[in-house]
């Protein structure tokens, strides 16, 4: 090249040697043959499907992903040189003629020679893995198994394998089969380590799902990983989070043991008429409420959510609340059968929605319920029920009757008066077992005060003897707590406990943040929000500020 005056420049280049991951060799280019699978008909084939709506992609995001993909396709190469594999169906004959044929040939299909081989190479994995929803059925024979399972309902995978094997099961489906192999393409995130890097042996990042299983639980493993996804999107997995949902199926385990025990070992007097508590109503309302969300969840793929709030509903609603309430009711003759039905109900609706979450926890309790319902004077209950939980039916959203917000909102007003109770006694570290006397006005909500009497305060830690319920009180109490749950108005006498002080700074305090609202609700009303807002939101906020106004007003009074 230099004699004939080709070279331009030289200058050293130092060479990038590749080596294997796994032994260290270097890795050496070899150009040889190689079989190809040409892609247009197959490409174009597969981005109809998802275009006219044969295919759905969820989350919607990652179609254009696919359309990409296939929009600027290549030819595929699919020899691949390895020990394992489909070999390539390929025979060659000493003079170079090759042989395809769906059968091993005997000899050479041009020259009759019985000297033949096969083709070393084997095919792409993501070749074989593309046949798989219809040659593992049967195909090309008609096969029951392929008439009842292809085309199947829905495909998950994670999204990082989207043209790797899901648009090419599309491609191949449509090309031997006529037909999309599945009508909705669901996509996982990746599961990274608690600071989102990647797990890898190199990083040392990697949790063996064995060793957490053995150490806090399959079920835990599962509910961490379906309750922390969302569609599409990769989740930071922390031993610490598996720790907190074997602590939840520990709590479902006593629920579940407390619920039974209530079954086997209460003694049910004659059946009485006794018509439901507003708690009775307030968790039927709130467990009708979970399946409607759990199934709107489930049909937009939002499995996490759904899974959170059948957590939240049996942590708080149902064993922080209503088992509470039921241990009272279960001590009155008169509502004990009702109550402990109810428990049994409710319990058989829980374990039923958070099967496909945890299914061994759940399926073991299932039947420890089932059997106790059957040996119980509440036999009836289960009457219908199938041997496994595993084969019985998930429960579906019933038609609402019109009384269940009433009673949700009822429920909610106890919850306040509970709520702000619990706190100031931990505020003042009043113990839980010391029952304390109250005064309390509740206005034009007096009669349902005293119909709920009994539950204020036995989950507020009251004394009912010495719990007062008035229309409006002349005079504030002196040496007593107020806490002012909208138009109700509580005096705890906490002599004693309390320093005036620092009871007047709370006062202000609470008296400065409502306040606030007030002000915030009155320029929101002054502006153009309430001539171009909906009636019924401007009537809401006003309600608000009616409310907070309210408040102002009897701490206002307090501090007097």
């Amino acid at each position: 090249m230099k004699a004939a005056g080709l070279v331009i420049k030289e200058e050293p280049y130092r060479t990038t040697i590749p080596r294997s991951q796994r032994g260290g060799e270097i890795v050496e280019p070899m150009i040889s043959e190689q079989w190809f699978v040409k892609m247009d008909s197959l490409a174009s084939a597969g981005l109809d499907a998802v275009r006219d709506g044969r295919i759905k992609i969820v989350p919607e995001r990652f179609e254009k992903v696919y359309f990409n993909w296939l929009e600027n396709i290549e030819d595929w190469c699919i020899s691949r040189q390895l020990w394992w594999g489909h070999r390539i169906p390929v025979w060659y004959c000493a003079d170079g003629h090759m042989t395809v044929t769906r059968e091993d040939p005997t000899q050479c299909a041009t020259c009759g020679s019985k000297e033949i081989r096969q083709d070393d190479d084997v095919l792409d994995t993501w070749f074989s893995s593309g046949l798989w929803p219809f040659s593992t059925l049967g195909w090309p024979q008609e096969t029951p198994d392929l008439k009842y399972f292809y085309p199947t309902s829905y495909m998950e995978t994670g999204y990082d394998i989207i043209f790797f094997w899901v648009a090419r099961m599309i491609m191949m489906g449509l090309e031997f089969t006529d037909e999309a192999p599945f009508h909705t393409v669901y996509l996982h995130g990746l599961v990274r380590d608690e600071h989102g890097r990647k797990m890898s042996k190199t990083y040392g990042n990697v949790i063996d799902p064995l060793t957490v299983m053995d150490e806090f639980g399959t079920d835990a493993l599962r509910f961490t990983l379906l309750v922390g996804s969302t569609p599409g999107n990769d989740m930071n997995l922390s031993v610490k989070r598996v720790e907190a949902n074997r602590n939840f199926a520990n709590k479902l385990w006593n629920l579940g043991r407390f619920v039974i025990n209530a079954v086997s070992s209460v003694t049910f007097q004659a059946s009485s008429n006794a018509n439901q508590t507003l708690a009775d109503l307030w968790i039927s309302a709130k467990l009708e409420q979970l399946i409607r969300d759990v199934e709107r969840n489930f049909q937009n793929f939002q499995y996490g959510q759904a899974g959170q709030q059948i957590y939240d509903f049996i942590w708080s609603d149902f064993a922080d609340w209503y088992v509470e309430i039921a241990k009272e009711q279960m001590k009155n003759a008169a509502t004990q059968k009702q109550t402990v039905e109810l428990l049994a109900r409710a319990f058989d609706t829980c374990l039923r929605l958070l099967h496909p979450f945890t299914p061994f926890v759940t399926e073991e309790l299932w039947g420890h319920l089932r059997n106790t319902l059957r040996e119980s004077s509440l036999s009836d209950l289960c009457a219908d029920w199938s041997p496994a939980l595993v084969a019985s039916k998930f429960p579906e959203p019933a038609q609402l009757e019109g009384w269940e917000e009433t009673k949700i909102a009822e429920f909610g007003l106890i919850q306040e008066i509970v709520r702000a109770i619990r706190n100031l006694r931990a505020e003042k570290n009043v113990t839980p077992s010391k029952k304390i006397s109250a005064i309390v006005t509740g206005g034009d909500r007096l009669d349902f005060l005293r119909e709920q009497s009994s539950a204020i305060a036995a989950l507020a830690g009251l004394d009912e003897s010495q719990t007062t319920m008035l229309r409006t009180l002349d005079e504030t109490p002196n040496d007593s707590v107020a806490l002012v749950i909208g138009s109700i108005e509580i005096y705890l006498p906490l002599a004693g406990m309390l320093d005036a002080a620092e009871e007047r700074a709370r006062l202000e305090k609470e008296l400065k943040e409502v306040e606030s609202h007030i002000e915030r609700l009155e320029k929101l009303l002054s502006s153009d929000f309430a001539g171009k807002a909906p009636s019924a939101l401007v009537q809401k906020e006003r309600n608000k500020l009616a409310g907070y106004k309210d408040t102002a007003e009897k701490i206002k009074a307090q501090l007097k």
